[in-house]
């Protein structure tokens, strides 16, 4: 049976715990050297039980793309209604979350819309969370209060980017963000967000589903993994690059970044990312750009611009 080894072996260290405490109260009566021996006996068990339970819960936290199209499954239901796995269950955890946090600010938590799922893989990680909306009744303000939380699947924890602001009297987003947010692509003018035709949750899935049977089929590590269609899609971003950067004197490699995914109820879209090293005209050191490719459209776009003075490819900087 599979089961939950880290809760098992947390049990079982609960349990020698006891026992200690119980025999600790019993041993008026035996000797000296035997009272010894039998708590140094399970002092052993304990410190054999917390070294293999660590592995087993670190195992645990390991994100799948299996997770993802699970997640993506269960936002597929019958009545069309997109609704997270589990929901009453984060539903409660969002509530304590809010009470503990602020607990003499909210009056009443109205209400807690799904908003978003997302997912990202990257050679070193991968990651996901659902993104939700809670309709909030602060003390002393009239209208109602809108507070943003993430909540992350794996570890099943609550966190949020938001902060309660005393002189705007509203939540706030936290500005040792900001930088993080600027530096992010444009995804309307990439022409991938927002799409009239976006893309279902079978397209996710496909997609998590070729990197699985790719990485069965090479052998490949644990984050050793590209798309499927890999070779076809190099071609493209080598085209792409060629024609739009007129500095460049060719490219000497292509290399497969990342794969992102979105739903919410009224949009969808996914995306990868290839970092590109090119030979700039008069330039001896090798340059790096990136460049999307859309699995929907089939195109290939980038939206790094060359800064002569720096002398290097970079992403124009969001204005706020």
């Amino acid at each position: 049976m599979n089961h939950y080894k880290g809760q098992d072996c947390a049990f079982c260290v609960e349990s020698v715990l006891l026992h200690s405490r119980v025999l600790s109260f019993s041993l008026n009566d035996v000797p000296l050297s035997k009272t010894i021996v039998m708590k140094t006996s399970y002092l052993f068990t304990l410190l054999g039980l917390m070294l293999f339970s660590t592995p087993n819960m670190a195992q645990k936290t390991i994100v799948e793309f299996e997770h993802f199209i699970e997640q993506h499954q269960g936002l597929d239901n019958v009545s069309g209604e997109l609704v997270p796995i589990g929901i009453s269950e984060i539903e409660r955890k969002i509530i304590f979350f809010i009470e503990e946090k602020f607990p003499d600010l909210v009056e009443e938590i109205e209400n807690i819309i799904w908003d978003s799922y997302e997912t990202q893989t990257t050679h070193s990680y991968k990651n996901h969370n659902h993104k939700f909306i809670a309709v909030l009744k602060v003390k002393g303000k009239d209208e109602q209060s809108f507070y943003e939380v993430i909540y992350d699947p794996n570890f099943k924890t609550v966190k949020s980017e938001y902060h309660w602001d005393i002189e705007m009297l509203d939540f706030v987003f936290d500005p040792s963000l900001e930088e993080r947010e600027n530096g992010k692509a444009d995804l309307l003018q990439l022409e991938i967000a927002n799409q009239v035709n976006p893309p279902s949750l079978n397209d996710f899935n496909n997609t998590h589903e070729g990197f699985i049977r790719l990485k069965e089929e090479k052998n490949r590590g644990e984050n050793n993994f590209s798309p499927l269609d890999v070779k076809d899609i190099n071609q493209m971003v080598n085209q792409y690059v060629s024609s739009t950067y007129s500095n460049v004197e060719y490219t000497r490699n292509i290399v497969w970044k990342s794969y992102s995914t979105f739903i919410s109820p009224y949009s969808s879209h996914h995306f990868h990312v290839f970092l590109v090293q090119v030979k700039v005209k008069g330039i001896r050191s090798i340059k790096y750009l990136e460049v999307f490719y859309n699995p929907l459209t089939n195109v290939t776009k980038g939206d790094f611009r060359w800064e002569e003075e720096n002398e290097k490819f970079a992403r124009p900087i969001a204005e706020n």
